[in-house]
C-alpha cells in the first residue's frame, strides 16, 4: 500500500516537473516559431513567387526556379557571394589565430590580465555605428591619422583603406577580427583552463618546452572548442550587414557588397522580395554544406 502511494506521489511530482519544465521552455519555443521558423518557411515559398513588386499576396504567381536563375544570372549578386566569400577566408582564420594567441597570454600570469580582458571585450559589446564612426576617422585615407603616422615614417604612398577598390574589404575584415575576437578569446581561455595540470606536469618531467606542450596538448585537448569556433565563426561571417553598411555601404563601386547586405538592397531597394529570398536561401544551402563537409572532417582532427 505504502508502494503503491509512494508511485502515485512520485507520477505526480513528475508530472508537476514536466509542466514546469514546458512553462519555463514555452516562452522561448514560441519566440523561437514565430520569429525563426515560419521567416525561414515564407522565405522558402517567396523564392518560387514572382513577388519581386509591390502586390498583394493573392496576386502572387508560381514560377518555380526563375528567380534562382535570375540570381546566378546577376554579376551583382553573384559578385557579392565572391565578395562574402573573401571576406570569411580573412575572418574566421583571423579570428581564431588571434584568439587563440589572446587566450594563450591571458592564461599566463599576464600583468593587468583582468585590465587586458575588459579591453578585449569592450569592442564586442560596443555600438556598431560608433565602431564606424571611429575607424572610419581612423582610416581616412586623405587626413586621417594612420596614414599621417605612415607618411611621417616614409611611407610614400598609404593604402586608401576603407574607399579603395582593392583594400575596402580587407579593411572591414580587420575590423571584424578586432570588433568579435572577445567571444572566440573568452571560449578559448575556458577551454584552456579545463586542461588537466597533469598533463603539463608529465610533459615537463619528460623535457618538453612551452611549444611542444602547445602544440602536442594544448591544441588537441581544445580541438572541440576549435571545431565549434569555426562553425560558428562561418555563419557569424555572414551576418556583417550593419558593419559593412556603416563603413562603406558596399562601395567603392560593389568591391564590398556581401551577401547580406545585398539580399538588403534587393528586397527593400528594389522591391525583388522573391530575389532577395533566393538569394537567401542559397547563402542558407551554402552554409549547410560547409557545416556537413566540416562535420565529416571532423574526425580527422577533433579529439574528445
Amino acid at each position: 500500500m505504502k508502494t503503491q502511494k509512494k508511485s502515485i506521489l512520485y507520477n505526480k511530482k513528475s508530472k508537476m516537473e514536466e509542466q514546469a519544465a514546458w512553462i519555463f521552455v514555452a516562452p522561448f519555443m514560441i519566440g523561437l516559431i514565430f520569429l525563426k521558423v515560419i521567416p525561414v518557411i515564407y522565405s522558402l515559398v517567396m523564392s518560387f513567387v514572382d513577388a519581386n513588386s509591390i502586390k498583394s499576396i493573392g496576386s502572387m504567381n508560381f514560377v518555380g526556379f526563375r528567380n534562382y536563375y535570375d540570381v546566378f544570372k546577376d554579376s551583382i549578386t553573384m559578385n557579392s557571394f565572391l565578395n562574402s566569400l573573401i571576406y570569411t577566408s580573412i575572418y574566421v582564420p583571423g579570428t581564431i589565430c588571434v584568439a587563440l594567441i589572446l587566450a594563450s597570454a591571458l592564461n599566463i600570469k599576464l600583468y593587468l590580465r583582468g585590465f587586458v580582458r575588459t579591453m578585449i571585450l569592450v569592442p564586442y559589446v560596443s555600438n556598431v555605428v560608433a565602431i564606424g564612426i571611429i575607424w572610419s576617422i581612423i582610416f581616412n585615407p586623405f587626413n586621417g591619422p594612420l596614414n599621417i603616422f605612415l607618411k611621417g615614417i616614409g611611407v610614400q604612398n598609404p593604402p586608401m583603406w576603407l574607399v579603395g577598390s582593392s583594400t575596402s574589404l580587407i579593411t572591414i575584415s580587420l575590423i571584424a577580427i578586432w570588433q568579435n575576437v572577445a567571444f572566440q578569446t573568452i571560449v578559448y581561455l575556458a577551454a584552456m583552463q579545463d586542461v588537466p595540470r597533469e598533463l603539463y606536469e608529465s610533459a615537463s618531467l619528460d623535457g618538453a618546452g612551452k611549444i611542444k606542450k602547445f602544440i602536442h596538448i594544448t591544441l588537441p585537448m581544445i580541438s572541440p572548442t576549435t571545431f565549434f569556433l569555426v562553425i560558428s565563426s562561418i555563419i557569424g561571417s555572414t551576418q556583417n550587414f550593419a558593419l559593412v553598411k556603416v563603413l562603406t555601404n558596399g562601395g567603392p563601386g560593389t568591391s564590398s557588397n556581401v551577401v547580406a547586405l545585398n539580399i538588403y538592397e534587393t528586397a527593400f531597394g528594389f522591391n525583388k522580395f522573391s530575389n532577395a529570398a533566393a538569394q537567401s536561401v542559397i547563402l542558407f544551402i551554402i552554409l549547410m554544406i560547409f557545416t556537413f563537409i566540416q562535420w565529416k572532417g571532423q574526425k580527422k582532427w577533433v579529439h574528445y
